[in-house]
């Protein structure tokens, strides 16, 4: 008999009082002699015989399971398995609470009551969230696009969500922080930030000159022709144009600083993107594309049926040089209010004029080229990049240029009537580019050869000859001078040659900037009036304008409208390295001194401005004076007092009065 068990079993009867010496020899041994885990489990009542009522009564019946009790003098073997499906996992399992659980878990109905574990579908329903569809399967997109591009955008939208929202956010100023100051321009503002670059179209346009006109200038007609008394429209492209009469009015007469056009949604028929992420560049577009028709079509109404020849204020008609003008109605085959002008990273669209140049030009057949028939008093281009392609065979990609634009661009050069003058100055361009090509290709081969800086070496060479080389003997001393003079006159004679080039670009690159400045080119002027940019990320703040009034540029972010000088207008590089930045320039006719007249808005339009102007300042505390003029307003009741609020958003205007 083992002295040392009979030691732990006499322990264990003592410390458990009226515990069986042969109960605790069985529990003992079962542990192997671990005398804390006999004790912990005669404490739960384990006897140390094997437990089989429980399989029993599970899986099968007492034929199946010995009922003597063998007591081994080493541990006890796994229990016989009659069933092969049941996987023993409680015989000899150390922890007793997980031995109860796997019990009960294996009980559960779902293994079955005839002690066989059963392996079959669930009962229970389809949940649409762990819904599995195969990834190399093109799943049917609703929006038209491809799955990939659905999924690249659900991307993007869920990595700036938190930034997205911040920007997102629509902050409502106090009343006091609302007040117009320095006639500067109004803000619109729409609630939801993705219409942010409507705002920016719809502000741009009151500040074209030519279109602010139009507009004050419209009136709906009367339903009958005896009628004396002409309602505001209700429907239809009446009442967009109504609606920016109303809108136009505050901008011009307005003390607030701010418009939301929440309430204009319906009547402008504007709808929000259906991606928070779309391109605001193709928005704007579309948006411009649709208010340039309905404004047009509105003031002359005959356009689309009989007229060729109308007051164009967005469409011009253009088609090939060798073509006769065509005198047929509006036609979007041949009238264009917007141009599109590819942008790459090349010479020929570096800028605008050298883009659009690309666009218009035949430079093989002058009668090929495109030509301007009749023009308007607005010209809007639409800015399109594109990325170029990292070349493999051909070297290096060119960088990146920054697109520039002028102030004042000439049409002269794209017009029927100067065909032949605009052929001959291209043909002379074109010279004159391939000269400089060719000195630029000489200037290179004289400052590197095999990617070496010539010029660098040489200057190099000489030092050593001159400060370094031994001139120990006559001989040695000869050969370093007479070297030396070589080398000196290699130097001098390329940095002549290169002085000389430098010059002869510099006169070319001059030449070919006053290449179209004659008189004969210099007639139809246009004027830089606004511009879009987008710095290439998306919210409230990454799309904003210029817009020129009054000869000075202001910056609209939102809400903020701020001066800031020409040179920041043309030479912004916002969204340079995004590739994005300006997308929309809208340029019209210069504008005399003496044109500038007042603008002729419905006088109870003018009265309504009136009215609301009064209840803003009436519920500031105190009433602070705005000082305000109304350079442009011809209200026959006479106000000329500082101005008040408009319209609070979402009112409707008052035009019965």
């Amino acid at each position: 008999m083992n002295t040392g068990e009979e030691e732990n079993v006499t322990f264990l009867t003592s410390m458990m009082g009226s515990c069986d010496p042969e109960i605790a020899r069985r529990v003992l041994r079962k542990h192997n002699g671990d005398v804390q885990r006999a004790a912990t489990s005669i404490l739960e009542g384990d006897t140390g015989a094997e437990d089989s009522s429980s399989w029993l009564t599970d899986y099968g019946s007492s034929t199946d399971v010995p009922t003597t009790v063998v007591q081994p003098s080493t541990p006890p073997p796994s229990k016989p398995e009659k069933d092969q499906a049941i996987i023993d996992l409680t015989g000899d399992d150390e922890n007793v609470e997980l031995r109860r659980a796997l019990e009960a878990s294996l009980a559960t109905p779902a293994y079955g009551p005839s002690g066989s574990a059963q392996f079959r579908p669930s009962d229970r329903a389809p949940d649409p969230n762990w819904a599995m569809v195969p990834s190399n399967v093109e799943q049917p997109s609703e929006s038209g696009i491809s799955q990939d591009d659905h999924y690249l955008s659900r991307a993007i939208q869920e990595s700036m969500r938190e930034t997205y929202n911040d920007q997102e956010r629509y902050i409502t100023l106090p009343l006091e922080q609302m007040i117009r100051r320095d006639n500067r321009p109004v803000a619109i503002r729409f609630t939801q930030g993705s219409l942010v670059y409507a705002a920016l179209v719809f502000q741009g346009l009151y500040y074209v000159p030519q279109v602010r006109k139009s507009i004050a200038s419209w009136r709906p007609l009367p339903k009958t022709p005896d009628a004396e008394f002409v309602s505001p429209p209700t429907s239809g492209e009446d009442l967009l144009m109504w609606t920016l009469i109303e809108n136009y009015t505050n901008m011009d007469l307005a003390a607030i600083s701010e418009l939301n056009f929440d309430a204009c949604l319906a009547a402008l028929q504007l709808e929000p993107p259906v991606y928070s992420t779309s391109n605001p560049s193709e928005l704007s577009y579309d948006l411009l594309q649709r208010l340039t028709l309905t404004i047009e079509a509105s003031l002359h109404k005959e356009i689309t049926a009989q007229m060729h020849k109308w007051p164009r204020l967005f469409y011009f008609r253009y088609g090939p040089a060798d073509a006769q003008p065509d005198a047929s109605p509006f036609d979007r085959r041949q009238d264009m209010a917007i141009v599109k002008v590819d942008i790459r990273d090349d010479n020929q669209s570096a800028d605008l004029v050298s883009a659009l140049s690309a666009r218009m030009a035949h430079r093989e057949i002058s009668s090929k080229q495109q030509v301007i028939f009749e023009p308007s008093d607005v010209v809007t281009f639409h800015l399109v990049r594109h990325d170029t392609l990292p070349s493999y065979s051909q070297g290096p990609a060119p960088s990146r240029q920054l697109f520039r634009y002028p102030k004042h661009i000439y049409l002269d050069q794209y017009m029927k009537e100067n065909v032949e003058i605009a052929s001959a100055k291209w043909r002379e361009q074109k010279e004159i580019s391939e000269k400089i090509q060719t000195l630029t290709l000489r200037e290179n081969a004289l400052k590197r050869h095999q990617n070496v800086d010539v010029l660098k070496s040489l200057r190099a060479t000489l030092h050593y000859y001159e400060h370094v080389a031994n001139r120990d003997t006559p001989n040695r001393l000869s050969v370093i001078v007479t070297q030396t003079q070589k080398l000196r006159k290699i130097l001098a004679r390329i940095e002549n040659e290169l002085e000389t080039i430098q010059v002869q670009k510099e006169n070319a690159k001059d030449q070919l900037a006053r290449l179209f400045e004659g008189p004969e080119l210099r007639e139809h002027r246009y004027d830089l009036r606004v511009v879009f940019v987008h710095d290439g990320l998306f919210g409230r703040k990454q799309v904003y304008s210029y817009v020129n009034d009054n000869d000075t540029w202001w910056k609209t972010v939102d809400w903020e409208v701020t001066p800031v000088s020409e040179e920041t207008v043309l030479t912004d590089p916002t969204g340079f390295h995004l590739g994005a930045g300006p997308y929309m320039l809208i340029y019209s006719r210069a504008v005399l001194e003496e044109d500038r007249g007042p603008l002729p808005w419905p006088e109870e339009v003018v009265r309504c401005v009136e009215h609301n102007n009064k209840m803003f300042l009436d519920t500031i505390q105190p009433n602070p004076v705005v000082e305000m003029s109304v350079p442009s307003s011809t209200s026959a009741s006479g106000f000329n007092t500082p101005l008040e609020l408009p319209i609070t958003p979402g009112e409707p205007m008052d035009v019965a009065n």
